[in-house]
């Protein structure tokens, strides 16, 4: 990806965290990334366009998620900066992203697909971690991917809501997260993940 192409992406992303989707102009876009127009649709032909792009930026792979489950536990409650972005501004983008895409029309159709691959992504590796002993799972994976990702955004949404720091959250994520899953002899010994 280039540079600039990139900029764009990542100047959409903090304008959807400030204003949403409905709420950004391509001007904004534009200011955000200090472009002027013509450079903007060298690489993208409107807002439509960008916002979809931005929505996959940054999405993990299977491939990316550790294989044991205190690893994969501290991976999902870690609130440290991500792709370059302070952690409020991922989940305000995320909590627009998700709301707006709530209603029928284009941006629900693009993101769909893309919640169902996360979920797919999350389900998948659950039933890996249980076939290999590190967990069972309390509910059929699926049912628990949805359970672990709905507990984190809504903990992370009503932290915001309430003006606690995200950064505190990490104790209450990680022990929350154990409610879904029944760690197994050796991971449950190992100390919660508090850092």
């Amino acid at each position: 990806m280039s540079a600039q192409r990139e900029r764009i992406l990542r100047g959409t992303i903090a304008c959807i965290s400030r204003k949403g989707v409905e709420g950004m102009s391509l001007a904004d876009i534009r200011k955000e990334c200090a472009l002027s127009t013509g450079a903007i649709y060298t690489h993208f032909s409107n807002k439509e366009e960008i916002v979809a792009e931005a929505l996959r930026y940054g999405l993990v792979s299977g491939s990316s998620f550790p294989e044991d489950w205190l690893s994969f536990k501290r991976m999902i409650v870690n609130l440290d900066d991500q792709l370059g972005f302070d952690i409020a501004t991922v989940v305000k983008t995320r909590l627009h992203l998700r709301a707006e895409c709530a209603n029928p029309g284009r941006l629900h159709d693009l993101y769909k697909p893309i919640l169902e691959e996360a979920l797919e992504t999350l389900c998948a590796l659950l039933t890996q971690l249980e076939a290999k002993g590190e967990i069972t799972l309390k509910a059929p994976a699926r049912q628990t991917a949805l359970a672990i990702s709905s507990f984190i955004d809504g903990m992370l949404w009503t932290a915001l809501a309430m003006d606690r720091p995200l950064s505190a959250l990490t104790p209450e994520l990680a022990a929350g997260i154990d409610n879904f899953v029944e760690p197994k002899k050796a991971a449950a010994a190992a100390p919660h993940v508090n850092d």
